[in-house]
C-alpha cells in the first residue's frame, strides 16, 4: 500500500518524467517501445498512478540525456542539444540517440568536475 507521502513523490516524479520526455520530443509510445514496456505504463507513471522500475528510469534518463535525480528529485534539468531528423524513430535509432547523449552527459560531468565553464 502506498502512503500519502509516497504518492506525492510518485506524482512529482511522473510529472518531471513527462516534462522531460516532452522537452525531448518523444511520445509515450516511443519511450514505451524503447523501454520494452506498454505505452499505458508510461501514461500511468506520468499520471502518478503506477511506479516505473529503477532500471526503466535509468534507461529513459540515458535517452533523455539527464541524471536520474532530474526525474526523482527537484534537481534542475539541463537538456543536452542533440539534433536528429526522423519522423518515425525506431528502437535502434533511439539506442543511438541514448548512446550519443550518454557520451555528452559524461563530458558534461567531466567538465563540471574540473570546474568547467558555466552551462549555456
Amino acid at each position: 500500500m502506498v502512503n500519502k507521502e509516497q504518492n506525492k513523490l510518485l506524482e512529482a516524479a511522473g510529472k518531471r518524467f513527462k516534462s522531460i520526455r516532452e522537452l525531448n520530443g518523444f511520445t509515450q509510445e516511443q519511450v514505451g517501445c524503447y523501454l520494452s514496456v506498454d505505452r499505458t505504463l508510461i501514461a500511468k507513471f506520468e499520471a502518478g498512478e503506477r511506479s516505473l522500475g529503477m532500471s526503466c528510469i535509468e534507461r529513459a534518463c540515458r535517452l533523455f540525456g539527464c541524471e536520474t535525480d532530474a526525474v526523482l528529485s527537484d534537481r534542475e534539468y539541463h537538456p543536452l542539444a542533440v539534433a536528429y531528423r526522423a519522423k518515425d524513430l525506431k528502437t535502434e535509432d533511439m539506442e543511438a540517440i541514448a548512446k550519443v547523449r550518454q557520451i555528452a552527459l559524461n563530458l558534461r560531468r567531466i567538465k563540471d568536475s574540473l570546474g568547467g565553464e558555466q552551462r549555456e
